[in-house]
């Protein structure tokens, strides 16, 4: 544990000077307390991480600040934070150098403007997300060289404000720098990754996390999209002969995208990966859950990201095309009768 941290404070020295005779940690800015973004924040808060989180939800700052953050489930854990902000301006005041952005993809383009207007030359910004090009997507907004991106392979979900049930957890996740348009690591990738490993959230830093982006997005386009528009947990999906059918065309065109891209997974990916999905428990996907309760789903960062890809490649994708414009359909009719 001594060598853990010693190795930690010399990364740490590297990236933000020498630290002081306290050993002064970065602050940690945490960007929408759903449950990645919970699990996240409890988990490095309880390592004793300086931890600040921000949501847009009153109720919920107001008794993660007075309960803490509890984690149950496949883990269970407690942490108290005392650092909470309710808007992007409130969270620029405690001085994070470093945030996460845990919320949801399709978020993405209504708060990078606001982050814009608080960022700072030496802050390090992390997309915390599902989806294709998030990090991409940043740079450009804030016209930056540098910014980073994770895959994350756990998940969870709010049981009550303050309350996350973590429902699984597949280490490592991942995370890489993407520097002026090329996937690289560098001292801050490492240090994310070595703390949010100490903290029990094993991550690897990898110059490859593209190819972790492409693997992810593909399994969860294929059953996020099915789930999201026919009501089905993702072991129904999977059991039923039609829809399991579907599942595996849109691997199949995830995969032919990915390839075309530079990302090739294999001759027996399909039989992977189709494999992997049929292991799903009776969970209902988030982007169900945002159906369901009306909100706006990330399906332009999945189905429709994998269509775009295959656009530009001159590959076919018409199942993955077919659920992106349906789910826009939906979202249309129930955002717009509101």
């Amino acid at each position: 544990m001594f060598f853990k941290e010693l190795e930690i404070n010399l990364t740490l020295s590297t990236l933000f000077g020498d630290l002081d005779m306290e050993g002064k940690k970065p602050t940690i800015g945490i960007m929408g307390l759903g449950p990645v973004g919970s699990i996240l924040a409890a988990y490095l808060a309880k390592y004793g991480e300086d931890v600040v989180v921000e949501d847009v939800v009153e109720r919920l700052l107001l008794a993660v600040k007075e309960e803490g953050l509890h984690i149950s489930g496949f883990t269970g854990l407690t942490a108290k934070i005392d650092k909470t902000a309710s808007s992007t301006s409130e969270l620029s005041k405690l001085n994070p150098d470093i945030i996460f952005i845990a919320t949801k993809a399709c978020i993405l383009k209504v708060i990078l403007p606001e982050i814009k207007q608080i960022y700072k030359p030496e802050m390090k910004i992390v997309s915390f997300q599902n989806g294709l090009d998030n990090e991409q997507i940043i740079a450009e907004t804030l016209g930056i060289d540098t910014t980073y991106r994770a895959v994350i392979n756990y998940a969870g979900n709010t049981i009550s404000y303050g309350n996350v049930k973590m429902n699984w957890f597949q280490p490592p996740n991942y995370i890489g720098a993407f520097y002026k348009g090329e996937y690289v690591t560098d001292e801050t990738s490492k240090y994310i990754a070595q703390t949010m490993t100490a903290s029990g959230l094993t991550t690897e830093d990898t110059p490859d996390i593209k190819k972790h982006v492409w693997k992810k997005t593909i399994l969860n386009s294929a059953l996020c999209s099915i789930c999201a528009v026919t009501g089905q947990t993702m072991k129904e999906a999977m059991e039923f002969e039609y829809t399991h059918g579907l599942a595996v065309k849109m691997l199949e065109e995830g995969l032919d995208a990915a390839k075309a891209d530079g990302y090739d997974f294999g001759k027996d990916a399909l039989s992977r990966f189709t494999s992997y999905l049929e292991k799903g428990g009776a969970h209902k996907p988030s982007m169900l859950i945002d159906v369901e309760n009306k909100m706006l789903t990330e399906v332009d960062f999945m189905s429709g990201a994998i269509s775009r890809y295959g656009a530009k490649h001159g590959i076919p994708t018409p199942v993955n095309f077919t659920f992106t414009n349906l789910l826009k359909t939906m979202e249309n009719r129930y955002l717009n009768s509101q």
